[in-house]
């Protein structure tokens, strides 16, 4: 397979890897990877776990790579439906004032969100629906890295946020485990920042082959990074503009762009940071469907930015209609 970087200098590689993403969001990814990715197999498959978590490990057809990719959050409409939605974005996406120690860095300190420490931890723990009795650390040890593939692991969203955060344990606990395996890539798409500079240095310097996508119009990625989440603020600025959008609550009336702006301040304290290696930023059209200064029309173009297709098209690799609907949070 090719891997080589192309004209604009991003692997070939991510095309494959958001393709994977999308294929996690299918309704049954072991029996469809084949209909996406041509000869693909996926050979470990995760239950889902009580708080909505899923990911799958999957080949190529010469067997050369294994490729863990991760899901993203389920749909947010979800939220007041199903304890797993309820639990991707309140328990997961959004707990990141609490924070915890990370003991997987090469040297000094880190820290990362309890959200993505609890996301993380549920993917450590998942069963495989068919069969190996692995978990996804040990079937990744006794088939990729004993017998020197090479691994990629890539998410988008929350999928992404793990993805950084798995990445970055994986590669650790192996040098901590004697291992020189170092054949490993990271896509993510839309990953929210998952730790603290620490973590953030830490991953870039151990993980050269690491590669992270933003839509300048995507407001995820820019969380909980207190620069970018003020940037939030003027998102949109002609339509919908959230200087234009205002709540009054018992006599007070703030709009959306004071809302981001104080909470940025808050934010400020706790030093999220994105990594910056290889950090690559675009930008997409306003989606004319929702562009009146309303709270509706104002989250439904967050929406509409977030969605998987434009990282895909970003990379000039088209989702079939099914993917793209089933991974679009709108």
């Amino acid at each position: 397979m090719n891997v080589k970087p192309n004209l604009n200098g991003q692997p070939a590689l991510a095309k494959t890897a958001v393709l994977l993403c999308a294929v996690s969001y299918a309704t049954d990814p072991v029996t469809q990877i084949g209909t996406y990715l041509n000869g693909w197999t996926v050979v470990w498959n995760g239950a889902q776990s009580d708080d909505g978590n899923y990911a799958f490990i999957a080949t190529d057809p010469d067997n050369e790579y294994y490729a863990v990719a991760i899901r993203g959050s389920l749909p947010p409409f979800e939220v007041f439906k199903e304890w797993a939605a309820f639990a991707n974005w309140v328990l997961e996406d959004l707990d990141v004032i609490t924070r915890v120690n990370w003991p997987y860095v090469a040297s000094g300190s880190a820290l990362i969100s309890s959200g993505a420490n609890r996301a993380f931890n549920n993917i450590l723990d998942m069963t495989d629906t068919l069969g190996s009795g692995l978990s996804i650390d040990d079937y990744l040890s006794q088939n990729a890295v004993k017998n020197n593939k090479q691994v990629i692991v890539t998410g988008h969203s929350l999928g992404g946020n793990c993805a950084n955060v798995y990445a970055s344990y994986f590669v650790t606990s192996l040098a901590q485990a004697g291992s020189t395996f170092s054949n490993i890539s990271l896509f993510t798409f839309a990953a929210p920042s998952a730790g603290d500079s620490g973590f953030a240095t830490d991953l870039d310097n151990k993980l050269p082959d690491a590669w992270h996508y933003e839509n300048d119009n995507d407001i995820v990625p820019k969380f909980p990074v207190t620069d970018t989440v003020f940037l939030v603020a003027w998102l949109y600025i002609t339509a919908p503009s959230a200087g234009a959008i205002t709540v009054t609550y018992k006599g007070h009336t703030i709009s959306l762009r004071e809302a981001f702006i104080l909470l940025s301040g808050i934010l400020y304290a706790y030093g999220y940071q994105q990594q910056s290696l290889h950090y690559s930023v675009f930008g997409t059209q306003v989606n004319p469907d929702y562009v009146q200064n309303t709270f509706s029309d104002w989250f439904q173009q967050a929406g509409a930015q977030h969605a998987l297709v434009n990282y895909a098209n970003d990379l000039g690799q088209k989702l079939p209609a099914e993917l793209a609907e089933a991974s679009s949070p709108v």
